[in-house]
């Protein structure tokens, strides 16, 4: 409960700092409707909404007082979660020059197969059509509802 109500607060400073830095940022003449302000904002304001869950849940759930029982066994994933962390980062890192050279949809194809590989997923032709999908998907999003344009590769 503790650290929950800590976290909370340190939460709520870092969205009221958020916020205050936000107004800070100079209109401009291209500026819409809602400005150069408004992303930062609704940030400022999920993070505390965010920060107020977690405090009133601190708050509001009964401490427990007995102690959780030790697992026997260690889980697999809490034996070493820094080097699968900067595994993951590294292969994150790789798309954005793996984006330059093939595009955007073969690398995003890519590093969506390539994650679900190195999270122990065995290869099947599931793990491929929901790579497809996900590329397609965020294409489409991206390229023509959103009009963002990605990369085109060298190759593609």
């Amino acid at each position: 409960m503790q650290k929950d109500l800590v976290a909370a607060i340190l939460l709520l400073l870092i969205a009221a700092a958020y916020y205050a830095a936000s107004l800070e940022i100079p209109m401009s003449t291209l500026s819409d409707e809602i400005g150069p302000t408004g992303l930062p904002t609704v940030l400022a304001g999920i993070l505390a909404v965010i920060a107020v869950a977690i405090g009133a849940r601190a708050l509001l759930l009964p401490r427990r007082t007995t102690a959780q029982p030790i697992p026997s066994a260690p889980e697999k994933d809490a034996e070493a979660p820094w080097p699968r962390a900067l595994g993951m980062l590294v292969l994150i890192a790789l798309y954005i020059p793996l984006a330059d050279l093939v595009g955007y949809f073969v690398a995003l194809f890519g590093i969506i197969t390539a994650v679900a590989l190195y999270e122990g997923m065995r290869p099947s032709w599931r793990l491929f059509a929901v790579a497809l999908g996900g590329a397609a998907f965020f294409w489409v999003l991206f390229d023509f509802v959103l009009g963002v344009r990605q990369p085109e590769g060298i190759l593609f």
